[in-house]
């Protein structure tokens, strides 16, 4: 296989990188929308011209329906795309109309000779609600098929991904993931996240994606299918989805459902077309909804497709940025399940240190409690209980307040007139005061945050378990301290003593 996968910029488990298959490139996170082989709506000219370098489109419609075509032509002359294609097997179709009547090998000579840079394994996908039997044979299925086609057609330049199946059956999940990766494949999908997303389940899909995150390598990345949710996208990044499909910017729009970032509207109890993209901008409500239903749908369609593209670009930004927490939680406000499915996400903060960079630009926003659990703040907790020494004289201390603005904040050379000194942070609890400028002790933003007395009551009682007789308490820098501030040296964000 012809696949390499580099990873740029890291935050939480979210990457921006690039995949490189059969000699073409996709930068990620990205979005492939998924094409109709017979009924495009949306011209694959189109979609170029919107920024989008890969795509996907399903083999078995291909089979049954130009497979004399595509074969002879190749996927990429039949629909016009230079870019990177990816191929689906069918297994939906089996879903939802039952067994095609194409083997594992069926499938994949025709990925083959099509052209297909990235082609999916014959699969059954587990769906939902499945029992637990029911669920075992899809995953067992689909495994099965997946180390069959790599053992016979590996060798080729197509990039086999492998089908992660179990649906809400974590340890069928995990299982799955590990035989794909033992099979040797460098890319895998997870399955099965449509029904649940459509529920609104999002806890689900947070535990789904972690489950098979955690079962794979850090260097391979993961596909999520049917990933069309504008709400989703910025947490299914930060879970450490690399790459997504989806044809709901053209289901939604058959149905009169418009995106935003804020959710799904319909366009009948709508007013309005709150967005600029080129489909909004050149019409108003009243004349979309006088159209032709056809025109309509291809506008509206367009405009979804501007949303999830967006949202993409998004978490690619906020990776880059190191603000991708911040992002995922903004969106979580949108609706009451996606706010529990952050509640579930916070809880992996720990597992999402290692992606996370110790050092940021931008400073640390703390607005509610699951942000406590933000991989920042273990790191820094972590390393802050190694730094926590009491000198060898004991002598007094002092505990600066947070009162004062951020630009009056001072550092010494850690001791002033025989007392050691030390701060309060909002999240981290008392510090020693040389560690003013390094991060994130006073690149953090808290609502409400305030040395107060608990605050106070706290910072003395650690202090006492160092071995401090007493601490005395100031809000403004002692005497003699100097500023280490200076146009070289400041901290781009803000600071909280």
């Amino acid at each position: 296989m012809d696949f390499a996968f580099e990873v740029k910029e890291t935050d939480l488990w979210g990457r921006v990188g690039t995949i490189r298959a059969n000699g073409k490139v996709l930068e990620t996170p990205c979005l492939l929308p998924v094409i109709h082989p017979v009924n495009q709506l949306v011209s694959t000219g189109e979609l170029r011209s919107m920024g989008f370098r890969g795509l996907m489109t399903n083999s078995y419609i291909i089979h049954s329906r130009r497979r004399e075509e595509a074969v002879k032509k190749g996927i990429h002359e039949l629909f016009g795309f230079d870019g990177v294609f990816m191929t689906d097997s069918g297994g939906y179709q089996a879903l939802e109309y039952g067994d095609l009547g194409m083997s594992y090998g069926d499938v994949a000579e025709l990925q083959l000779a099509i052209g297909s840079e990235m082609a999916v394994t014959l699969d059954s996908p587990t769906g939902y609600p499945q029992a637990r039997k029911r669920a075992l044979e899809t995953m067992e299925y689909s495994l099965r098929n997946a180390k069959a086609t790599m053992k016979e057609f590996g060798d080729n330049r197509t990039t086999w991904m492998g089908p992660v199946q179990g649906g809400l059956h974590l340890d069928l999940v995990r299982r799955s993931a590990k035989g794909l990766v033992g099979a040797g494949f460098e890319i895998l999908a997870l399955g099965s996240p449509v029904q649940v997303m459509e529920n609104y389940m999002f806890t689900d899909l947070v535990r789904m994606i972690v489950a098979a995150k955690k079962s794979i390598p850090y260097s391979v990345p993961l596909h999520l299918f049917g990933a069309g949710h504008p709400l989703t996208t910025p947490l299914a990044v930060a879970l450490g989805c690399d790459t997504f499909d989806s044809a709901s910017y053209i289901l939604f729009a058959r149905n009169n459902r418009y995106m935003t970032r804020g959710g799904v509207l319909r366009l009948e109890s709508m007013k309005f077309l709150p967005c600029s993209c080129i489909a909004c901008a050149k019409t108003s409500m009243k004349e979309l909804m006088e159209i032709d239903a056809r025109e309509r749908t291809k506008l509206v369609a367009v405009h979804n497709l501007y949303i999830l593209r967006e949202e993409v670009e998004a978490a690619k930004e906020a990776i880059v940025e190191g603000r991708l927490w911040d992002l995922v939680e903004e969106r979580s406000m949108a609706h009451p399940k996606l706010r529990e499915a952050f509640y579930e996400f916070a809880t992996y903060g720990h597992d999402m240190e290692f992606g996370t960079p110790t050092f940021k630009d931008k400073g640390l926003f703390l607005r509610s409690d699951e942000d406590l659990k933000r991989p920042e703040i273990i790191g820094a907790r972590r390393r802050l209980k190694r730094a926590l020494r009491v000198s060898e004289s004991k002598a007094r201390i002092v505990v600066p307040g947070p009162k004062g603005p951020p630009h009056r904040l001072h550092r010494s050379d850690g001791t002033e007139a025989g007392r050691d000194m030390y701060r309060i942070h909002p999240a981290l609890g008392v510090y020693p005061a040389e560690l003013d400028f390094v991060y994130p002790f006073t690149q953090t933003v808290s609502a409400g945050a305030g040395s107060g007395r608990s605050g106070l009551g706290q910072a003395r009682s650690v202090l006492r378990k160092l071995g401090y007789a007493s601490a005395s308490v100031s809000t403004e820098p002692g005497k003699g301290a100097r500023s280490r501030r200076s146009p070289r040296d400041a901290s781009p964000s803000p600071r909280l003593a």
